[in-house]
């Protein structure tokens, strides 16, 4: 009766752990899904920075770094990168919590 107790001890275990990973995967590819939206996001911005300085350029507007679409842009850009890197560390954070609960030395 031993060997049957540890093989379905040894089984619950795995199980766990494979729940565990299962959850663990599923949450780094959400956050990762949000990421991809932020810099796709970011890459809209700066396609319509270009297209606002061809404008400009092509009806011989002044350009300034004042502008007040540019310094919004780049304010836009800058908060969608510090979102990025929030959840790059929200990945982080999952992966660790994995790491700590089934790599105990």
């Amino acid at each position: 009766m031993g060997l049957l107790k540890d093989t379905g001890e040894s089984l619950l275990n795995f199980s766990e752990r494979f729940l565990d990973k299962t959850e663990q995967l599923a949450q780094i590819a959400r956050i990762t899904m949000e990421i991809k939206k932020l810099e796709h996001s970011i890459k809209e911005i700066y396609l319509n920075i270009g297209k606002y300085v061809y404008d400009c350029v092509n009806s011989n507007q002044r350009l300034s770094n004042t502008d007040e679409f540019i310094t919004g842009a780049i304010a836009s850009i800058n908060e969608y990168k510090t979102k990025i890197e929030e959840k790059q560390s929200e990945i982080q954070k999952v992966k660790e919590k994995y790491e700590s609960k089934y790599h105990r030395y």
